[in-house]
């Protein structure tokens, strides 16, 4: 997952790439370090899925424009808009299946 470090170069990311998965995480979080290592490892399965990842300290202002309020969230963004959300319980097999069933649109 590329590292971001700012709203602007975030916004950025999202609107270049068709599919984009955004990770929000906290410093000194273990369950955020968890789920980027678990995506680290599913997204070279969906080639056509940008990811990224911002801590929340880096961007404050992130909270209030994509009401995130806690981390970790994941955010999935086609074509820049918020298809998918999770927060805080991540359950990677529902990550899964949204990152699939986004590709096999996106490739139709």
């Amino acid at each position: 997952m590329q590292h971001v470090t700012d709203l602007n170069q975030m916004k950025d990311q999202i609107q270049q790439a068709p599919l984009t998965l955004l990770l929000i995480k906290t410093d000194h979080c273990g369950v955020c370090d968890s789920v980027m290592a678990k995506l680290d490892d599913k997204l070279p399965s969906f080639p056509q899925v940008k990811g990224i990842y911002i801590r929340m300290e880096e961007a404050p202002e992130l909270s209030g424009e994509y009401l995130v309020f806690t981390a970790p969230t994941l955010l999935l963004f086609m074509e820049g808009k918020e298809v998918f959300r999770q927060s805080r319980f991540i359950l990677m097999g529902d990550v899964e299946k949204q990152l699939q069933g986004w590709s096999e649109q996106l490739n139709e």
